[in-house]
């Protein structure tokens, strides 16, 4: 197999990529698709998704295409575009099996001299954010390239504007919704069974969490964004104490969600 040289991202043209997996097998198809958008087909987002990050797990090809993510990132103009790009390698970088890819890969320089650059678009990029989708997106992204792998899983839930996992003590499904008190924990879907019972999360950080670091610089970066207003106000809950309204069970939510996602 051809490798990349140094920091050099594998050609785009190089035969080595049918000899790398992808979700669908041979990664033959990833060149083109990279090379659709830079060429602006946002369509082709959606297609690279499935091969290189198909829900959620990753690939040899992935840490191949990373560097070229963020290439191509860089040199998009239309921001919902670019975010959406670096949000794929945001998914890439957050992957649990991303240390077992990286290990197995060729790609390894290129993908590592890629993630500070990758991490300085993502923050800048945020800073001027207007769209809520897009800045936790960049939110999440910027997370995964500064280290926070597992906040950055986490931070799905104020897309999905809903969190599950299932309860430490007693393994119930519990749903965590936003609330006007901040996020409150319901046994069942709220949506399907509003009679379910419900406890209201208690905002943090909690002392004891590993995550504090990854709490302070989500803290900082979403506080002066307009637009990740209810973002900026719940994070303290997300990284607080909840407790299951069917056993008592009380314990960090973060940590809860990054072991259960």
């Amino acid at each position: 197999m051809e490798k990349p040289t140094e920091t050099t991202p594998l050609d785009l043209h190089s035969a080595a990529w049918a000899s790398l997996a992808d979700a669908y097998g041979s990664a033959e198809k990833i060149p083109a698709l990279l090379q659709e958008l830079r060429h602006g087909d946002a369509e082709a987002l959606d297609d690279l998704y499935g091969h290189i990050c198909h829900q959620g797990s990753i690939y040899p090809a992935s840490v191949a295409a990373f560097p070229h993510l963020v290439s191509v990132a860089a040199a998009v103009a239309a921001p919902d575009l670019r975010a959406g790009l670096l949000s794929l390698a945001g998914s890439i970088c957050e992957s649990a099996s991303l240390d077992e890819q990286l290990q197995a890969s060729p790609c390894v320089a290129a993908f590592r001299a890629a993630v500070p650059v990758a991490l300085a678009m993502a923050t800048a990029d945020l800073q001027q954010v207007q769209d809520r989708l897009n800045g936790i997106y960049l939110l999440k992204a910027a997370a995964a390239f500064a280290g926070f792998a597992g906040a950055a899983r986490v931070l799905s839930g104020f897309a999905d504007e809903e969190f599950c996992l299932a309860c430490p003590g007693c393994g119930i499904d519990l749903y965590v919704w936003p609330v006007p008190e901040g996020l409150s924990a319901a046994t069942a879907d709220p949506v399907f069974t509003p009679s379910a019972k419900t406890a209201l999360v208690t905002a943090g950080p909690v002392d004891s969490s590993t995550q504090l670091a990854a709490f302070a610089r989500l803290k900082a970066q979403t506080a002066a964004l307009p637009c990740l207003d209810d973002v900026a106000f719940r994070l303290p809950f997300l990284f607080g104490s909840a407790r299951c309204a069917e056993c008592g069970h009380s314990f960090s939510l973060i940590e809860a969600l990054g072991s259960d996602a």
